[in-house]
C-alpha cells in the first residue's frame, strides 16, 4: 500500500467517522477484508509508528495481482473505498461485546469537530442544539443551557437539568437554588469563576401545559446525555466532581435507583477518572434549617475541598458545629 493510497483511505475514514460521531452514531461495522488493515493501523499507532504502515510481507499478501503483469498496485476509487469502509465498520463494531443490560444499549457519542481546545468547546455548544439522540426524544424543550465557569476548574458541580429560571437566563443554577449554590461556593472561598457548573441534561424537560413548573429528567434523557457530560469532564479535567442531588448521582455513578443516602455512602465512585462526591441539591437548603443536616452537607464540601487540594481554615472546619 503506497503513501497516496494510505492518505486517501485515511482521509476517508477520518471524514466518515467524524460525520457518524456528529450524528450520534455509536456502532459501526467492518467487512472481513479490511479488518486486518485497520488492526495494523491500531497496532502501528500503539507503537508510535505512522498509522497504516505495514510490513513488506503483509503488504505483498494484500495487493491485488495486476492483470497485465505490471507492478503497479491497484488503488480503489475514493467512492468505493468509502462505501466499503462503511460496511466494514458497521460489522466490526457489532462484533464487540454489548452491554448485558438490554435496557441500556450502547450510548451514542457526543464529539464535536475542532482542531483546538477552544474550537472544540465552541462547536460543542452549537452541536448540542441539534444533536439527534436527544432531539429525537421529543421530551425536551428547545433551548440548551450549557455549563459555565472555568474550563480549567479543579471542581465540577453537576445538577440534574435546567429549571425555568435557568432556561430564561441561559445559565445553570439561577433562581433561589442558584443563590444557595453561590453561598456554598462563598463558604468554600470560591466563586462561579473558579469552578465549572453544569447540568447532566442540557435541556429543560417538557411537561403538559408547562409554564414555570419543572420535572426531573427521566432515565432515557439522563442516559443519552451521558456522552455530553463525558465530553465536558474530559475537556475540563477536574480533580473532583460534585453530584448535586440523586438524579445527577444516578447518572454519574450508575448504581440504579438507589436513594440519595445510599449514593452518599458510596466511597471510591468515579466518572471519567475523577472522584465523585454526592450531596444534596442546593434547593434542599431552602427546605431545611437543621444544623446537623447542614453540617453533614458541609462535611461533604470539606471532602471536596480536600480532593481538590484546597486549603481549609479552622473557621471553615468549624462551620455548623455546636458552640462550646
Amino acid at each position: 500500500m503506497n503513501a497516496v493510497e494510505r492518505m486517501n483511505i485515511g482521509t476517508l475514514v477520518k471524514s466518515y467517522l467524524q460525520g457518524q460521531i456528529e450524528q450520534g452514531r455509536g456502532q459501526l461495522s467492518l467487512e472481513e477484508d479490511v479488518r486486518p488493515i485497520l488492526r495494523e493501523w491500531m497496532l502501528a499507532a500503539r507503537r508510535g509508528a505512522v498509522a497504516g504502515r505495514v510490513s513488506a510481507e503483509t503488504s505483498a499478501a494484500r495487493e491485488t495481482p495486476p492483470s497485465s503483469g505490471s507492478e503497479t498496485e491497484v488503488i480503489q476509487e475514493p467512492a468505493e473505498a468509502k462505501e466499503s469502509l462503511e460496511r466494514m465498520l458497521r460489522e466490526e463494531m457489532q462484533e464487540q461485546p454489548q452491554p448485558k443490560n438490554e435496557e441500556e444499549p450502547q450510548l451514542p457519542f457526543f464529539r464535536p469537530a475542532g482542531k483546538t481546545r477552544e474550537e472544540l468547546w465552541e462547536q460543542a455548544q452549537k452541536l448540542i442544539i441539534r444533536w439527534e439522540p436527544l432531539r429525537s426524544l421529543g421530551t425536551l424543550r428547545e433551548r440548551a443551557v450549557w455549563g459555565e465557569g472555568s474550563p480549567d476548574a479543579d471542581i465540577i458541580f453537576v445538577g440534574d437539568a435546567p429549571n425555568y429560571y435557568d432556561e430564561q437566563e441561559g445559565r445553570p443554577f439561577c433562581g433561589e437554588a442558584g443563590v444557595k449554590l453561590d453561598e456554598m461556593l462563598k463558604a468554600m472561598g470560591l466563586t462561579r469563576h473558579d469552578v465549572y457548573i453544569t447540568h447532566f441534561v442540557k435541556f429543560r424537560p417538557k411537561m403538559p401545559r408547562q409554564t414555570t413548573n419543572n420535572r426531573p429528567p427521566d432515565r432515557d434523557e439522563v442516559r443519552l446525555s451521558t456522552s455530553v457530560l463525558d465530553f465536558e469532564v474530559k475537556h475540563v479535567r477536574p480533580k473532583v466532581i460534585v453530584a448535586l442531588g440523586v438524579v445527577a448521582a444516578r447518572g454519574l455513578l450508575r448504581r440504579g435507583d438507589l436513594p440519595l443516602s445510599e449514593y452518599q455512602a458510596i466511597k471510591g465512585g468515579v466518572f471519567c477518572g475523577a472522584p465523585v462526591v454526592v450531596t444534596h441539591h442546593p434547593s434542599y437548603l431552602l427546605r431545611t434549617t437543621s444544623l446537623p443536616e447542614r453540617r453533614k452537607l458541609w462535611e461533604e464540601m470539606l471532602r471536596v475541598m480536600e480532593l481538590a487540594h484546597l486549603s481549609i481554615s479552622s473557621k471553615q472546619r468549624a462551620y455548623f458545629l455546636p458552640k462550646n
